[in-house]
């Protein structure tokens, strides 16, 4: 099982160790290969709004050199993880910032077909508030690539540090990384048959009919025609 995981900070505190703790338990069902990437070292840029990726192609965009290596690693992932703990109510600004960048793999502009069979994982987690806010934010953006199921694990650890982690909360957590591994493993197993999801059906439709009405930007367009979406051909 391929891994792709983008961690939204440096820090391996509470965050990084319930991730862990859920791919040291996939290790049980499939052997793991783990691409891991830390923000902002990975990619330390802000999105400048340029449109360049939109317009001219992702090569174009001024950070092109650090958001492809990622972008690679999330295209060969058989599962893709993304995580952050939670800055003010949301993501980090590392992650958000990398999440802007990779707009144009969104199903309103240049989705990649090999996404559609692929499992993502957030996992997000605060001492106090703003989980559901955070992991929506990363839930979003793997919807909108058109990763086919995600699972989310979000944890109050009520603490700084996960040295400082009550060791109930820490049983808590070792026993939630054990359930979504196992159903992670068995969707990642059974990628083909899973159902398609309505979201990602509906936008599909919708983008056609606005492509056809609309100017939506040539490479936009370009990319759907060379698929044969345009024509009536069905990505999934």
């Amino acid at each position: 099982m391929k891994l792709a995981v983008i961690n939204g900070s440096t820090r391996r505190g509470s965050t990084w160790n319930s991730m862990d703790l859920i791919r040291q338990e996939l290790k049980k069902y499939a052997e793991v290969e783990s691409k891991e990437f830390f923000l902002p070292d990975a990619m330390p840029h802000f999105c400048a709004g340029c449109f360049s990726c939109f317009f001219n192609g992702e090569d174009k965009c001024p950070h092109s050199e650090a958001v492809r290596s990622i972008a690679d690693a999330i295209l060969e992932a058989d599962l893709i993880i993304l995580t952050s703990p939670v800055y003010a109510l949301d993501v980090s600004g590392q992650m958000k910032a990398l999440l802007d960048h990779l707009c144009y793999m969104w199903l309103s502009h240049r989705p990649d077909p090999k996404m559609f069979n692929k499992i993502g994982l957030t996992v997000t987690t605060t001492a106090g508030a703003g989980l559901r806010h955070a992991s929506k934010t990363l839930r979003n953006s793997l919807k909108f690539w058109g990763v086919k199921k995600v699972f989310t694990v979000k944890h109050a650890v009520a603490a700084a540090k996960w040295s400082g982690v009550p060791e109930k909360n820490k049983s808590r957590i070792k026993k939630n990384a054990e359930k979504t591994a196992k159903k992670i493993a068995q969707a990642v197993k059974n990628a083909d048959r899973l159902p398609n999801p309505l979201f990602r059906s509906f936008m599909f439709g919708m983008v056609i009919r606005a492509m056809k009405k609309y100017d939506w930007g040539e490479r936009d367009i370009s990319h759907w025609k060379a698929q044969g979406w345009l024509d009536g051909k069905k990505p999934f």
